[in-house]
């Protein structure tokens, strides 16, 4: 059924008061026969709208605006249930990006560390420790940890990094107590000393190193160095190049002794129970694990890929540890499907989503670490595009993929990196740590990527399929909605970084297809009811002549009510709106239980990549629900 608009002007008073309003009207036919209607505008600033499918009855008129009820799915174009008129404040917008955040949002402590102190930064003043383990074991029981505890007794907060596999790492001494611990070969890099090492890695389940390292942790467990409070996370094992954990590098060396994957998971189990005990189960979430979720393949061994599949990183979380992943700046590969961690890809319609459960333990547990590196910006592992453009994408996408990950707090994070998007990062700053319950702000990033990790992460699992990701969202999200919100992904980004090269970085109505509508949805335990004073800013391609705005669930109980119009001007520019609501309800009341729609104007297609919905009153923390405690 298609849908024909008319739109009315009516000048009143010399010309001082332009009143405008729209129109639909149902072209219906059955058997041949059509009918058309149509109605005269109001004078004063009432609004007029008028379905077929119900008739004047349903029109109700007074001083401010017009309501009219409507029939769900009455038209193709329409929308359901009521529309009304916000008389609202005019939208403001701003080119570009708008990272804007109210002035009571301060960023939490310590969520950032930096390779060198960052002045512009001064409240972020969390410290590495790198400790070797030949260093703090130098002879055979003989432990010191001198080094550890006079940074414990400093101001500043730490982490420690402890490198304890690389033989270059290790006390001299144990390779003449265990002859036949023999060392085998990854590859050369520069450590933390920076000293360039051979690669020479000890197998951290040979019986004389496991023996020797279980000593080495009772000896800090004698001192209680897991409960000072200046100790915020230690990384662990340990092991491998930079002390960050490879599974792919055990199973090969395991499998080449002959061993078989439950051997791998005694040893992790054993490893990881030695941690926990040193560190006592109150301190568990202080252990970083440095692998991430993920399905490894193993080189195709399929025995191992079955046997070992998550089990390491459920075993972490099931005994209170936190995690550190690698890239994220690799932002469209690997931390997209993480059932253990939170965030798992659920098919949607036609579509593939992270959806994220945020009462998983290591993201409802406020104690618990999630960690991010972000160092190798502009490096032979994460190049920066020529575009400048495209360089800001860059940056912007791994900001949001680190907030859509729940990250709560960003390592090795230069000054070069914040510096280059300062408003992008403040916000980051302000983000980074907060939960459903104290954030100002809920968005949706609408994209879509592939993510080339999960093409061969999935076959033993009989998924050979290359999978597109839809969005980064934040208790924001963004679904197609039939009949009249179906979007098209558009905005082809191509960048030099290996597994970010291909994702469309934004989404459009289908206006040719009758979907005029872009559907979002709040998350419930964000809002939802009451009487809400809020922002939502969105960020749109101005290319077109478009007169567009939002229709929002309101507490008045209108549930399309509408927002002020944007007035497109053509100029082929990115720029983000900001509309003032002061009653929004968020009752799942719109088509497909969504709480707010972008209506492109019925004319012409509106272009997203950006919106967020932001609480201008700091939240309360009544009435949270949740396995953990409240944060105080």
């Amino acid at each position: 059924m298609r849908q024909l608009r008319f739109i009315g002007l009516a000048f009143v008073g010399f010309a001082t008061n332009l009143l405008s309003s729209f129109l639909d009207f149902s072209t219906i036919l059955n058997g041949g026969l059509s009918f058309l209607v149509c109605s005269i505008l109001t004078f004063s600033s009432t609004s007029c709208a008028i379905d077929l499918g119900k008739f004047p009855e349903n029109i109700i008129n007074n001083s401010l605006n017009t309501t009219v009820k409507k029939p769900s799915l009455g038209n193709a174009r329409g929308g359901t249930i009521t529309q009304k008129l916000a008389m609202s404040n005019q939208p403001i917008i701003k080119n570009g990006d708008d990272w804007w955040l109210p002035g009571w949002v301060n960023p939490l402590p310590d969520v950032v560390s930096f390779n060198v102190p960052n002045p512009k930064v001064p409240s972020q003043t969390l410290d590495v420790v790198t400790l070797r383990w030949r260093d703090v074991n130098p002879t055979e029981g003989v432990y010191d940890w001198s080094v550890l505890e006079t940074a414990l007794k400093q101001t500043n907060n730490i982490y420690v990094r402890f490198l304890n596999s690389d033989v270059i790492h290790c006390p001299k001494w144990l390779s003449s107590k265990y002859p036949d611990l023999k060392p085998f070969k990854i590859d050369s890099y520069p450590d933390d000393f920076n000293i360039t090492s051979a690669g020479l890695f000890y197998p951290m389940w040979h019986p004389g190193f496991k023996q020797e390292f279980k000593k080495l942790l009772q000896s800090f467990k004698a001192r209680n160095l897991a409960s000072h409070p200046h100790l915020k996370f230690f990384y662990i094992p340990g092991a491998w190049k930079w002390g960050e954990l490879d599974l792919n590098v055990v199973q090969q060396n395991m499998a080449a002794k002959g061993m078989l994957p439950n051997d791998l998971l005694n040893w992790f189990k054993e490893m990881l129970d030695a941690y926990v005990d040193a560190f006592g189960k109150d301190n568990a979430h202080k252990l970083m694990y440095t692998d991430q979720d993920i399905l490894y393949s193993f080189d195709g061994n399929l025995n191992w890929a079955k046997t070992i599949g998550r089990n390491p990183f459920k075993y972490v979380m099931t005994q209170g540890g936190s995690n550190r992943f690698g890239l994220l700046a690799k932002y469209n590969f690997v931390a997209t499907d993480m059932p253990t961690y939170g965030i798992s890809v659920a098919n949607i319609g036609n579509g593939k989503y992270m959806v994220t459960n945020d009462n998983a333990p290591l993201i409802a547990d406020p104690k618990r670490f999630i960690g991010s590196e972000t160092v190798q910006f502009g490096g032979s592992t994460i190049p920066l595009s020529t575009n400048p453009a495209l360089v800001k994408n860059q940056y912007r996408m791994t900001a949001l993929k680190n907030l859509q990950a729940r990250v709560n707090v960003l390592m090795s994070t230069t000054a070069k990196f914040w510096d280059a998007e300062p408003e992008l990062h403040n916000y980051m700053l302000k983000s980074l740590g907060r939960h459903y319950y104290d954030s100002p702000d809920a968005w949706a990033a609408l994209r879509e990527a592939k993510d080339a990790y999960q093409r061969g992460a999935h076959w033993h699992l009989g998924d050979k399929t290359e999978w597109w990701i839809r969005n980064f969202e934040r208790w924001l999200i963004q679904r197609e909605v039939e009949p009249n919100g179906k979007t098209v992904s558009t905005n082809l980004v191509t960048l030099p970084v290996k597994y970010n090269e291909s994702a469309y970085e934004a989404r459009r109505t289908d206006h040719q297809n009758y979907s005029d509508y872009i559907y979002l949805g709040v998350d419930d335990k964000f809002i939802k009811g009451d009487n809400n004073n809020i922002q939502i800013k969105v960020t749109y391609l101005d290319n077109n002549r478009a007169d567009w705005g939002i229709e929002y669930d309101a507490a008045d109980g209108h549930i399309y009510k509408k927002s002020s119009l944007v007035n497109n001007r053509n100029d082929n520019q990115w720029k983000t709106v900001t509309f003032e609501i002061k009653d929004a309800a968020f009752l799942n009341r719109q088509n497909g239980n969504m709480d707010f729609r972008i209506f492109n104007g019925g004319k012409q297609d509106l272009t997203v990549r950006f919106v967020r919905v932001i609480k201008l009153q700091p939240p309360s923390y009544s009435g949270i629900k949740s396995n953990y405690s409240n944060p105080k």
